[in-house]
């Protein structure tokens, strides 16, 4: 997958629809990768409510991009 596929995925994910989407406002990988991870974080614990599916396509869709941020190329994801 390439960055522009990964993008139209991500937007097309039920956790980016519920995310602050924050790269409306500058177009940013790092940014629409950290928005998905913040929510997927909260998901985990019960705070925000998604299917289990949901779940484990936006930790999938994490894991496969990583490479392609540049800040959170090291970050782990413990969750």
């Amino acid at each position: 997958m390439n960055k522009e596929e990964a993008i139209k995925k991500a937007h097309n994910m039920y956790a980016y629809e519920i995310s602050e989407q924050a790269d409306q406002e500058n177009n940013d990988f790092d940014a629409l990768w950290q928005s998905i991870y913040d929510v997927l974080q909260v998901a985990t614990y019960g705070i925000v409510d998604m299917e289990q599916d949901e779940i484990d396509e936006a930790m999938s869709w994490l894991k496969e991009t990583q490479s392609m941020t540049e800040k959170y190329k090291e970050t782990e994801i413990w969750f």
